[in-house]
């Protein structure tokens, strides 16, 4: 399977213990993941890389190399490694000597300040090179869909894959299954809500050059899912009242920040604009379904629908919707190649006998449907040969 691109962390420092200790601590580390040391001890050896048109993401330098390497610094971020800080005339300085996790956090941080501040220069939205967005949606509601939506970002995150999770559900209950606990509106004395979707769509409207930059600060991490997200709406009426423009303008944030590889969008049921939107951005749509005959009429009304209001612009759609069914006997293999006109997945979804009437359950919980996951991610990973086809 083809191993995603990583960024480029150029570190030139005259000490190559130093070097060393840094590329082994990354081997074992998270970062590794999205990170790749690039070592350099002389001013030299740099130039030469640079010439032969490797891509640096980022430089880290002592402040005596950086002046040698200066004319070659163009349009890359750079950190002056400094033994005291203000020895140097950058903007960006780390002491040398401090503790590797934390040297690499801000390493982290740096780079996502860089790339908010290109991104909000560079204008209309355009999907990144190798950036891809699978949106989960079905006419029917509990049928399944956000449990199959976080489940993808994991299996995601297994094979490598840098993923953010964009719920988009009106009553998003996303939280209770990411805090393992039930979310209710009721919060403890003292409790604050997290700055969530409410804050960022404020932020698009009033200060729009700086939605990446805030999305940088304020993404939370899923320690089990290894993926992004926002928490939701501290407003209820914010995602009441968000139309198509907004939710593209969400995604185009997240895109443009360069940070990810993957959007997973856990969608609200119904059909209007707002899901137009989204499933024209999207590689795949996942239509999540079962055998239950209100479930699958549902489904009927909803392409009847769409076929009817948007005419061409929905059926140019159809290659990217794929049925994906839930509940099944045999996870393994899916009798329909087709159900309603559209192609169906060959790997459904079992029934978890252990979640049925269940008022919560932990996070991918089930080994079953963790596996089913993981075949039904890379059946769309391995088509045309990348990531996700570009359509």
């Amino acid at each position: 399977m083809k191993r995603l691109n990583k960024y480029q962390l150029a570190v030139a420092v005259r000490e190559p213990e130093y070097l060393k200790r840094l590329a082994d601590y990354m081997q074992g580390s998270k970062l590794g993941e999205q990170w790749q040391i690039i070592a350099f001890t002389h001013a030299d050896s740099w130039k030469l890389y640079v010439k032969q048109g490797y891509k640096i993401d980022l430089l880290a330098a002592q402040p005596e190399l950086l002046a040698e390497m200066d004319a070659e610094q163009a349009g890359i971020p750079v950190i002056a490694l400094v033994l005291q800080l203000g020895e140097s005339k950058e903007k960006h300085e780390l002491l040398q000597y401090q503790p590797i996790p934390q040297l690499l956090k801000r390493f982290s941080e740096i780079h996502s300040q860089a790339i908010g501040h290109a991104a909000a220069s560079s204008g209309a939205y355009e999907r990144p090179s190798g950036m891809n967005i699978i949106s989960v949606y079905s006419a029917s509601g509990g049928v399944g869909k956000t449990v199959l939506a976080l489940h993808l970002v994991h299996a995601a995150s297994v094979h490598q894959c840098r993923t953010f999770y964009l719920n988009l559900e009106r009553w998003n209950s996303s939280e209770a299954w990411l805090r393992n606990q039930q979310y209710t509106d009721d919060l403890s004395e003292g409790e604050v809500r997290e700055e969530g979707l409410s804050e960022l769509l404020y932020g698009l409207k009033a200060q729009p050059e700086q939605s990446v930059n805030w999305l940088m600060e304020h993404r939370k991490r899923d320690s089990q899912l290894k993926g992004d997200y926002l928490a939701p709406c501290t407003n209820l009426e914010d995602r009441l009242t968000l139309n198509e423009e907004d939710a593209a303008v969400i995604v185009s944030t997240i895109a443009r920040s360069g940070q990810y590889d993957l959007i997973v969008v856990d969608l609200e049921g119904g059909l209007d604009e707002l899901h137009l939107a989204i499933f024209e951005r999207s590689n795949h749509v996942l239509w999540v379904a079962s055998d239950n005959p209100s479930v699958r009429d549902k489904q009927k009304m909803a392409l009847r629908y769409g076929a009817q209001k948007w005419s061409d612009r929905f059926s140019s759609l159809s290659n990217k919707f794929k049925c994906v069914k839930n509940h099944v006997v045999n996870p393994k293999h899916t009798v329909d190649n087709e159900i309603d006109g559209m192609a169906c997945a060959k790997v459904g979804l079992p029934e978890i006998p252990e979640w049925r009437g269940a008022s919560h359950v932990a996070l991918l919980s089930s080994p079953l449907y963790r596996a089913a996951a993981d075949q039904l991610f890379k059946q769309l990973y391995l088509e045309g040969g990348g990531l996700i086809a570009e359509r």
